[in-house]
């Protein structure tokens, strides 16, 4: 989101500024009046302090861009309506024209392909197989096999320049060797435990099960919940579908489902003109170690509770030892029109509440805490404990660990956390953290950050969502 200031003699001037430089669908935050020199010489100015999402500027560049001049001038003296209904109208025609484009030249990928008989089946040659049945050399392989290579190497963090000139048979063997390393990283430290989990081609009876536990561990999936998953598939489709790799997929991500837990921390959160105008608003504190995003996130909440639950919201920082939180944070209640109070201790904190206890939501920002710092936890734990009805949820980043990220969840669990907020999506490229994470903490999923754009890059953590990520469906 952008926020610039205008200043211009009128207000209509100003208001023209707006519209020709951020487009017709900025929103005016603030007007000002000022009156510059003394006596006769002074003269008034309008201060107009406007705001526009990234999207729209982006939207407005893309059809000016396109536009002849004459085409450009005719669309600034259009009407802030007419305007916007322009720029929709034009972006959305050529985008969708784009997308046709791009979907013909990739169907005509995909026939010349199948014309010239490239298609190869994942199940060709499975890596558990890969030590035991001869690789065919590179010079013999079809061009479409080097092509999948290369995009399983690129899933697993390998260069793909050093994945294209790599001899088969050594890229596939690297390829498992990675695999078998990242089994070995998602142990629990239990011995025993894990040597009973050890999985044998015996076990899974069929190439498609096989495939589709193998496509998992690739995924970040723990091995234990991977083998449980694929052993309930097995069990519900029976020998003949098992071998059935597009049945095998849609049930392992029907049981990948049921096995997510989500919500949402506004639930059953009104507007106070519906409950008691004596009741106490619903706090939410957001904790976490550095660096993961919980400023932006407090933000992005707080504006789905405004635009899309109509619930007064207001901001509170805790953040003292980061300077810039303070900064950002204020920057944002601005934005969004809400009240912002900074609390350095437990009496400021009960007087920003007593301030706010008028609204419906209060989201408290907290200062980012190393998960190797128990003092410093407890400090934190003892602040927020002088608010007994505080809902606190923990913010991680999904680029973080396994190891880490259980551990982090067990050294922040004395703040009681009710839910997990897994943030910077973008920023990933396995996904299965998110389903183990959830799985050893017994706790709801509730949020997905996607990017840095307020309010835009949120969503509400969907089973579905968990699913796609992890089968890449």
């Amino acid at each position: 989101m952008q926020v610039k200031k205008f200043e211009a003699p009128t207000l209509q001037e100003a208001l023209d500024n707006v519209k020709r430089e951020l487009g017709p669908e900025a929103i005016i935050l603030q007007t000002k009046k000022h009156k510059r020199g003394f006596g006769l010489m002074s003269r008034p100015s309008v201060e107009v302090t406007a705001a526009v999402s990234e999207r729209s500027i982006q939207k407005k560049e893309y059809v000016e861009k396109r536009l002849p001049d004459t085409g450009r001038e005719a669309l600034k003296k259009l009407g802030a309506v007419k305007q916007a209904d322009f720029l929709n109208k034009y972006h959305d025609k050529n985008q969708e024209t784009a997308q046709k484009l791009a979907e013909r030249r990739s169907g005509q990928a995909a026939q010349q392909a199948q014309i010239q008989g490239q298609a190869k089946k994942l199940t060709a040659t499975r890596y558990i197989d890969i030590d035991e049945a001869p690789v065919p050399a590179a010079s013999a392989a079809p061009a479409v096999a080097r092509a999948h290579n290369s995009t399983m190497a690129g899933k697993l963090g390998l260069n793909a320049e050093l994945a294209s000139t790599m001899p088969i048979e050594e890229e596939v063997r690297h390829l498992k060797r990675m695999i078998e390393e990242i089994k070995s990283s998602q142990e629990s430290g239990a011995a025993g435990s894990g040597a009973q989990l050890l999985v044998s081609q015996s076990k899974l009876s069929t190439p498609a099960l096989q495939d589709a536990f193998e496509q998992m561990i690739v995924n970040g999936v723990d091995k234990r919940y991977a083998y449980e998953l694929v052993k309930r598939t097995a069990f519900e489709l029976g020998e003949e579908q098992s071998r059935n790799p597009e049945a095998v997929l849609d049930l392992l991500a029907a049981e990948m489902m049921r096995s997510t837990v989500v919500s949402s921390p506004l639930n059953g959160v009104h507007p106070r003109s519906e409950l008691d105008a004596s009741a106490s608003p619903v706090v939410i504190a957001l904790i976490g170690p550095t660096g993961v995003g919980k400023t932006t996130t407090v933000a992005k909440i707080a504006s789905e509770a405004i635009l899309k639950r109509d619930l007064k919201v207001g901001l509170i920082n805790l953040d003292s030892y980061k300077v810039a939180a303070f900064d950002q944070l204020g920057t944002y209640a601005k934005i969004l029109n809400v009240p912002f109070r900074s609390a350095a201790d437990a009496r400021e904190l009960q007087a920003a509440m007593s301030d706010f206890k008028g609204l419906d939501v209060v989201l408290i920002d907290t200062t980012g805490r190393s998960q190797k710092d128990p003092t410093s936890l407890q400090q934190m734990q003892k602040l927020l404990s002088t608010i007994p009805s505080a809902r606190t949820q923990i913010v991680l980043s999904v680029s973080t660990r396994d190891t880490e990220l259980y551990d982090m969840v067990s050294r922040f669990s004395i703040f009681k956390p009710e839910g997990l907020i897994m943030s910077k999506l973008d920023e990933g490229t396995i996904y299965g953290a998110i389903f183990n994470i959830s799985q050893k903490a017994k706790l709801p999923l509730l949020y997905f950050t996607t990017g840095q754009r307020v309010p835009e890059d949120i969503e509400e953590a969907t089973c579905e969502r968990v699913a796609a990520l992890i089968m890449d469906l």
